[in-house]
């Protein structure tokens, strides 16, 4: 699985998704819907007539269960000319054990990660939960078209679990942010304290609050009644983030690989109730 990654992410890291570039972003739309619709997802891309940088919607699942809802974003920060990278920004590079690119944390590897695990699971016919899927193109101009379309898909969804589009590892132990309703399990257990113990055997810092940005993300802004959200991933305080030099451990994220198949099995076995206190 690992060596199709790189080199799916080494063309994705390669198209340069940054506002104003209609071609690179065209070419990221088109093959995530590929690769979406691939997977059994029903796709929307909603906003074309708009932007250049739509917003893609895919629907997996009609149990009737609340759907898990994953959050990601195909656009990368421009590169500024004052920034002194050692390889070229749109050249995934190994070296140190890590990978180099811009958009490599932010957000390119997980999106595709996640598109791989989920692969990986259809191909051994497990049992995936509801999922409603939003990737937008705009976050790092504010994201416009998200802030106006987020509203209505997110609104009519109650009791859900929203998973965001990374989260971090602070001095070698993984956090986990948290906001939201005090969703529980059936027997009453604090959904968190079980996913943490499903995750990293209860080692993780669980932290109650967003995973920090630089604007408004439509994703906080509008997370439906009665849910739970969620921020884990393989960033470190090492990925420099719309700097030069952009990178991610390559231990972290192929752990993630992992992280993420044991969640989506964890979430699929939820029965949430937001009705019921959590046991202390």
């Amino acid at each position: 699985m690992l060596t199709q990654y790189l080199d799916e992410l080494s063309n994705f890291i390669a198209l340069e998704t940054v506002a104003g570039n209609a071609q690179a972003n065209r070419t990221a739309v088109i093959y995530l819907r590929e690769r979406l619709l691939a997977l059994g997802f029903d796709v929307q891309v909603q906003g074309a007539a708009q932007t250049d940088q739509p917003l893609l919607v895919a629907r997996r699942g009609d149990t009737g269960a609340a759907p898990l809802v994953l959050y990601n974003h195909y656009d990368v920060e421009r590169v500024r000319p004052q920034e002194e990278w050692q390889s070229p920004p749109f050249q995934l590079t190994q070296r140190d054990g890590r990978l180099w690119g811009r958009g490599i944390a932010d957000n390119k590897a997980v999106l595709l990660a996640r598109l791989a695990v989920i692969e990986a699971c259809i191909a051994r016919g497990d049992t995936l939960p509801d999922m409603l899927w939003l990737i937008q193109g705009e976050e790092e101009v504010g994201a416009p078209l998200a802030h106006q379309l987020f509203p209505a898909l997110l609104a009519p969804l109650h009791n859900a679990l929203c998973l965001e589009e990374t989260g971090y590892y602070r001095d070698g132990v993984p956090l986990i942010f948290q906001q939201g309703d005090a969703l529980c399990r059936d027997d009453g257990a604090p959904l968190v304290a079980s996913l943490n113990q499903t995750l990293f055997e209860g080692r993780a810092r669980v932290e109650t609050h967003t995973l920090s940005k630089f604007g408004a993300c439509p994703l906080i802004e509008n997370l439906p009644a009665g849910s739970l959200y969620i921020g884990f991933g393989p960033n470190d305080y090492a990925a420099r983030i719309h700097r030069d030099n952009e990178s991610i451990s390559l231990a972290l994220l192929e752990e993630y690989f992992a992280l993420f198949e044991r969640f989506l099995a964890w979430s699929g076995d939820l029965a949430l109730r937001a009705d019921s206190p959590c046991a202390a």
